[in-house]
């Protein structure tokens, strides 16, 4: 019993000292929008360019082993992915394009 309410004021302590929880803003620059045909388009909203890094997953796939693709897109430009057909498809990663290829 004593462990129990050891764990109460610890929980209620830390609820009470923690922080509001600020969400990290993943996709600053990169949307995937799909168009009136179906196909997923990677459009760049930002004025640098981004590298994006997406993953899709099919139904019916093994667990664990997505298809993952990585693409540069240049400034306010867009690039059409290539997947076809049911899945789904996210964005998990974007930074910006190594100065080499800007």
């Amino acid at each position: 019993m004593a462990n129990l309410a050891k764990l109460l004021v610890l929980s209620v302590l830390g609820m009470t000292m923690a922080e509001d929880a600020a969400a990290i803003p993943l996709n600053k620059c990169a949307q995937l929008v799909r168009d009136q045909g179906g196909r997923e388009i990677i459009i760049n909203r930002c004025r640098t360019c981004i590298a994006v890094k997406v993953e899709r997953r099919r139904p019916g796939q093994n667990i664990g082993t997505p298809n993952m693709r990585d693409y540069n897109i240049a400034k306010g430009s867009r690039q059409p992915l290539p997947f076809r057909g049911p899945g789904i498809t996210r964005i998990t990663s974007e930074m910006e394009c190594p100065k080499a290829i800007r």
